[in-house]
Protein backbone atom coordinates (compact mmCIF):
# COMPACT_ATOMS: atom_id res chain seq x y z
CA UNK A 1 0.00 0.00 0.00
CA UNK A 2 1.36 3.90 -1.05
CA UNK A 3 1.12 4.68 2.96
CA UNK A 4 3.49 1.72 3.97
CA UNK A 5 5.62 2.61 0.83
CA UNK A 6 5.94 6.55 2.04
CA UNK A 7 6.68 4.96 5.35
CA UNK A 8 9.54 3.36 3.91
CA UNK A 9 10.90 5.91 2.21
CA UNK A 10 11.33 8.21 5.62
CA UNK A 11 12.10 4.86 7.75
CA UNK A 12 15.09 4.63 4.92
CA UNK A 13 16.18 8.72 5.21
CA UNK A 14 15.99 9.53 8.63
CA UNK A 15 17.72 6.12 9.06
CA UNK A 16 20.81 7.46 6.67
CA UNK A 17 20.37 10.79 8.30
CA UNK A 18 21.09 9.50 11.50
CA UNK A 19 23.63 7.28 10.88
CA UNK A 20 26.05 9.45 8.77
CA UNK A 21 27.21 6.87 6.15
CA UNK A 22 25.63 3.27 5.22
CA UNK A 23 26.59 0.88 3.57
CA UNK A 24 23.12 -1.32 1.62
CA UNK A 25 23.69 -4.67 3.58
CA UNK A 26 23.98 -2.33 7.01
CA UNK A 27 20.79 -0.96 5.69
CA UNK A 28 19.35 -4.06 5.59
CA UNK A 29 20.58 -5.41 8.64
CA UNK A 30 18.36 -2.64 10.41
CA UNK A 31 15.44 -3.43 8.28
CA UNK A 32 15.18 -6.75 9.90
CA UNK A 33 14.70 -5.12 12.94
CA UNK A 34 12.21 -2.33 11.61
CA UNK A 35 8.25 -2.50 12.39
CA UNK A 36 8.01 -2.21 8.66
CA UNK A 37 9.63 -5.17 7.49
CA UNK A 38 8.03 -7.75 5.27
CA UNK A 39 10.68 -10.28 5.35
CA UNK A 40 12.33 -9.28 2.37
CA UNK A 41 15.70 -7.51 1.69
CA UNK A 42 15.79 -3.68 -0.04
CA UNK A 43 17.50 -4.95 -3.31
CA UNK A 44 19.95 -2.68 -4.62
CA UNK A 45 17.31 -1.90 -7.81
CA UNK A 46 14.34 -1.10 -5.43
CA UNK A 47 16.73 1.22 -3.31
CA UNK A 48 17.66 2.91 -6.37
CA UNK A 49 13.63 3.53 -7.05
CA UNK A 50 13.32 4.68 -3.59
CA UNK A 51 15.95 7.49 -3.26
CA UNK A 52 14.76 8.98 -6.58
CA UNK A 53 11.62 9.12 -4.91
CA UNK A 54 12.69 10.76 -1.20
CA UNK A 55 14.86 13.19 -3.64
CA UNK A 56 11.39 14.27 -5.26
CA UNK A 57 9.51 13.94 -2.10
CA UNK A 58 11.85 15.88 0.70
CA UNK A 59 14.52 17.69 -1.89
CA UNK A 60 17.61 15.63 -0.63
CA UNK A 61 19.48 13.56 -2.58
CA UNK A 62 20.72 9.88 -1.11
CA UNK A 63 24.35 9.32 -3.21
CA UNK A 64 26.46 6.69 -3.29
CA UNK A 65 30.14 6.75 -2.71
CA UNK A 66 31.73 4.18 -4.67
CA UNK A 67 34.95 4.25 -3.55
CA UNK A 68 33.42 2.11 -0.10
CA UNK A 69 29.90 1.84 -1.18
CA UNK A 70 28.36 3.71 1.23
CA UNK A 71 25.49 5.68 1.28
CA UNK A 72 25.19 9.76 2.37
CA UNK A 73 22.58 12.40 2.32
CA UNK A 74 24.59 14.85 -0.13
CA UNK A 75 25.87 18.47 0.91
CA UNK A 76 25.23 17.61 4.38
CA UNK A 77 26.71 20.50 5.28
CA UNK A 78 24.08 22.57 3.81
CA UNK A 79 21.35 20.64 4.39
CA UNK A 80 22.19 21.09 8.59
CA UNK A 81 21.81 24.76 7.35
CA UNK A 82 18.89 24.78 5.69
CA UNK A 83 16.29 25.31 8.80
CA UNK A 84 13.45 24.22 6.93
CA UNK A 85 14.54 21.05 5.77
CA UNK A 86 16.36 20.12 8.82
CA UNK A 87 13.25 20.47 10.63
CA UNK A 88 11.13 18.67 8.77
CA UNK A 89 13.53 15.84 8.39
CA UNK A 90 13.64 15.76 12.22
CA UNK A 91 10.18 15.97 12.44
CA UNK A 92 9.46 12.69 10.39
CA UNK A 93 12.25 11.12 11.95
CA UNK A 94 10.86 11.70 15.88
CA UNK A 95 7.31 10.46 14.12
CA UNK A 96 8.95 7.21 12.81
CA UNK A 97 10.94 6.37 15.56
CA UNK A 98 7.53 6.75 17.49
CA UNK A 99 6.17 4.45 15.41
CA UNK A 100 8.53 1.88 15.67
CA UNK A 101 7.67 1.46 19.51
CA UNK A 102 4.25 1.38 19.28
CA UNK A 103 4.22 -2.27 21.19
CA UNK A 104 5.37 -0.31 24.37
CA UNK A 105 3.23 3.06 23.37
CA UNK A 106 1.62 2.96 27.25
CA UNK A 107 5.32 3.88 28.08
CA UNK A 108 5.50 7.06 25.76
CA UNK A 109 3.89 9.96 26.84
CA UNK A 110 3.48 12.86 24.21
CA UNK A 111 2.89 16.44 24.83
CA UNK A 112 -0.91 17.76 23.61
CA UNK A 113 -0.32 20.29 20.99
CA UNK A 114 -3.16 22.74 19.90
CA UNK A 115 -4.30 21.59 16.21
CA UNK A 116 -3.44 23.65 13.19
CA UNK A 117 -3.28 20.86 10.71
CA UNK A 118 -6.90 21.63 8.68
CA UNK A 119 -5.94 25.11 8.38
CA UNK A 120 -1.92 24.45 7.04
CA UNK A 121 -2.82 22.96 3.91
CA UNK A 122 -4.90 26.23 2.81
CA UNK A 123 -2.11 28.90 4.59
CA UNK A 124 0.74 27.14 2.65
CA UNK A 125 -1.30 27.51 -0.73
CA UNK A 126 -2.11 30.88 0.00
CA UNK A 127 1.81 31.07 0.47
CA UNK A 128 2.81 29.63 -2.73
CA UNK A 129 0.57 31.49 -4.86
CA UNK A 130 0.05 35.12 -2.61
CA UNK A 131 -3.30 34.96 -2.09
CA UNK A 132 -5.75 36.47 0.11
CA UNK A 133 -7.32 34.82 2.85
CA UNK A 134 -10.40 35.38 4.77
CA UNK A 135 -11.11 34.10 8.51
CA UNK A 136 -12.86 33.87 11.38
CA UNK A 137 -10.37 34.74 14.27
CA UNK A 138 -11.07 33.65 18.35
CA UNK A 139 -8.72 35.64 20.28
CA UNK A 140 -8.37 34.65 23.97
CA UNK A 141 -9.58 38.64 24.84
CA UNK A 142 -12.27 38.63 23.24
CA UNK A 143 -16.19 36.95 23.70
CA UNK A 144 -16.84 36.02 19.71
CA UNK A 145 -14.83 36.00 17.07
CA UNK A 146 -13.28 38.71 14.39
CA UNK A 147 -13.66 38.23 10.75
CA UNK A 148 -10.28 39.47 9.27
CA UNK A 149 -9.30 39.72 5.46
CA UNK A 150 -5.20 39.12 5.37
CA UNK A 151 -2.24 39.04 3.45
CA UNK A 152 -0.61 36.14 4.68
CA UNK A 153 3.64 36.71 3.88
CA UNK A 154 5.30 33.91 6.44
CA UNK A 155 4.39 31.03 8.70
CA UNK A 156 6.16 30.47 12.25
CA UNK A 157 6.36 27.78 14.65
CA UNK A 158 6.66 28.64 18.28
CA UNK A 159 6.23 26.76 21.46
CA UNK A 160 4.14 24.12 19.85
CA UNK A 161 2.10 26.81 18.16
CA UNK A 162 1.96 27.62 14.25
CA UNK A 163 1.42 31.55 13.49
CA UNK A 164 0.68 33.53 10.21
CA UNK A 165 2.53 36.70 9.92
CA UNK A 166 1.57 39.40 7.73
CA UNK A 167 -0.92 42.63 6.75
CA UNK A 168 -4.89 43.14 6.55
CA UNK A 169 -6.10 44.54 3.65
CA UNK A 170 -7.07 47.44 5.89
CA UNK A 171 -4.44 47.93 7.57
CA UNK A 172 -0.87 49.49 6.51
CA UNK A 173 0.72 47.42 9.64
CA UNK A 174 1.94 43.37 10.14
CA UNK A 175 -0.18 41.07 12.30
CA UNK A 176 0.48 37.72 14.00
CA UNK A 177 -2.48 35.23 14.04
CA UNK A 178 -2.28 31.62 16.07
CA UNK A 179 -3.39 29.34 13.53
CA UNK A 180 -5.02 27.14 16.44
CA UNK A 181 -7.27 30.26 17.05
CA UNK A 182 -8.82 29.93 13.60
CA UNK A 183 -12.54 28.90 13.29
CA UNK A 184 -13.01 28.94 9.55
CA UNK A 185 -10.59 29.59 6.91
CA UNK A 186 -11.32 30.19 3.07
CA UNK A 187 -8.98 31.09 0.40
CA UNK A 188 -10.08 34.20 -1.86
CA UNK A 189 -9.48 34.60 -5.38
CA UNK A 190 -7.70 37.96 -5.02
CA UNK A 191 -3.68 37.95 -5.14
CA UNK A 192 -1.00 40.54 -3.44
CA UNK A 193 2.07 41.28 -4.20
CA UNK A 194 4.25 40.26 -1.76
CA UNK A 195 6.79 42.49 -0.23
CA UNK A 196 9.90 40.95 -1.51
CA UNK A 197 11.83 43.01 1.50
CA UNK A 198 10.07 41.28 3.95
CA UNK A 199 12.05 37.94 5.03
CA UNK A 200 10.59 36.42 8.16
CA UNK A 201 13.78 35.54 9.76
CA UNK A 202 15.29 39.63 9.25
CA UNK A 203 11.57 40.28 10.89
CA UNK A 204 12.67 38.01 14.03
CA UNK A 205 15.90 38.36 13.79
CA UNK A 206 16.06 40.31 16.99
CA UNK A 207 13.31 38.77 19.04
CA UNK A 208 12.38 35.73 21.46
CA UNK A 209 9.25 34.81 21.04
CA UNK A 210 6.35 35.40 18.82
CA UNK A 211 5.22 38.85 20.01
CA UNK A 212 6.64 41.87 18.14
CA UNK A 213 6.21 45.05 19.50
CA UNK A 214 5.94 48.41 18.01
CA UNK A 215 8.98 51.02 18.94
CA UNK A 216 11.06 48.83 20.83
CA UNK A 217 14.56 48.62 20.08
CA UNK A 218 16.89 45.94 20.44
CA UNK A 219 19.08 46.33 23.91
CA UNK A 220 22.18 44.62 24.87
CA UNK A 221 20.98 42.13 27.84
CA UNK A 222 23.37 40.41 30.37
CA UNK A 223 22.26 37.56 32.75
CA UNK A 224 23.60 36.13 35.50
CA UNK A 225 22.58 32.40 35.70
CA UNK A 226 23.08 30.02 38.15
CA UNK A 227 24.91 27.00 37.44
CA UNK A 228 22.05 24.29 37.64
CA UNK A 229 20.66 25.72 34.44
CA UNK A 230 23.65 26.85 32.74
CA UNK A 231 24.10 23.79 30.32
CA UNK A 232 20.60 23.82 29.26
CA UNK A 233 21.18 27.08 28.07
CA UNK A 234 24.58 25.92 26.40
CA UNK A 235 22.52 23.16 24.43
CA UNK A 236 19.36 24.83 23.75
CA UNK A 237 20.10 28.44 23.58
CA UNK A 238 17.24 31.38 24.14
CA UNK A 239 18.45 33.33 21.09
CA UNK A 240 20.99 33.20 18.49
CA UNK A 241 22.75 35.82 19.41
CA UNK A 242 23.79 34.18 22.86
CA UNK A 243 26.88 34.72 24.10
CA UNK A 244 28.53 33.00 26.96
CA UNK A 245 31.02 35.56 28.46
CA UNK A 246 31.90 34.32 32.11
CA UNK A 247 32.37 31.30 33.82
CA UNK A 248 32.18 30.44 37.32
CA UNK A 249 31.92 27.39 39.64
CA UNK A 250 28.29 29.04 40.79
CA UNK A 251 27.21 30.93 37.60
CA UNK A 252 27.77 31.89 34.53
CA UNK A 253 27.44 35.31 32.48
CA UNK A 254 25.16 35.25 29.46
CA UNK A 255 24.76 38.32 26.94
CA UNK A 256 22.10 39.07 23.95
CA UNK A 257 21.63 41.89 21.88
CA UNK A 258 17.33 41.26 21.30
CA UNK A 259 14.21 43.32 22.39
CA UNK A 260 13.22 42.50 25.46
CA UNK A 261 9.89 42.03 24.35
CA UNK A 262 7.07 40.41 26.61
CA UNK A 263 8.12 36.81 25.37
CA UNK A 264 11.25 37.35 26.63
CA UNK A 265 10.44 38.48 29.78
CA UNK A 266 8.26 36.09 30.59
CA UNK A 267 11.04 33.70 29.56
CA UNK A 268 12.78 35.13 32.45
CA UNK A 269 9.73 35.01 34.82
CA UNK A 270 9.81 31.15 34.18
CA UNK A 271 13.75 30.92 35.46
CA UNK A 272 13.48 33.59 38.39
CA UNK A 273 15.23 31.31 40.83
CA UNK A 274 18.22 31.07 38.51
CA UNK A 275 18.55 34.39 36.37
CA UNK A 276 19.08 37.56 37.18
CA UNK A 277 18.92 40.62 34.61
CA UNK A 278 22.23 42.86 35.50
CA UNK A 279 21.50 44.91 32.20
CA UNK A 280 19.85 46.60 31.12
CA UNK A 281 18.28 48.64 33.97
CA UNK A 282 15.24 49.34 32.38
CA UNK A 283 14.80 45.76 32.11
CA UNK A 284 15.89 44.65 35.90
CA UNK A 285 13.55 47.20 37.05
CA UNK A 286 10.47 45.41 35.31
CA UNK A 287 11.81 42.58 36.60
CA UNK A 288 11.94 43.81 40.02
CA UNK A 289 8.78 45.24 39.38
CA UNK A 290 6.90 41.97 38.57
CA UNK A 291 8.94 40.55 41.70
CA UNK A 292 7.71 42.69 44.31
CA UNK A 293 3.71 42.84 42.78
CA UNK A 294 4.29 38.65 43.12
CA UNK A 295 5.51 38.93 46.61
CA UNK A 296 2.69 41.23 48.12
CA UNK A 297 0.27 38.81 46.32
CA UNK A 298 1.54 36.10 47.91
CA UNK A 299 2.10 37.98 51.53
CA UNK A 300 -1.59 39.58 51.48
Amino acid sequence: MAKYLFARYIWELTTIYRVGRITLKELNERWHDCYLYDGKDIPRRTFDYHRKEIEMLFDLNIVCDKHDNTYRIEDDDSFRNGELRRWLVNSVAVSSIVREAEDIGKRISLERIPSSEPHLPTIIQALRENKVISFDYQSFDRETAKQHTFMPYALKLFRQRWYIVGRPLDKDRILIFATDRINTLELEDQTFKYPNDFDINDYYQDSFGIIIEDGLACEHIVIKVANSQVKYLRSLPLHHSQQETTITAEYSIFEYDLKPTYDFEQEIMAHLDDFEVLKPLSLRTRIRTIVNNLYDIYNS
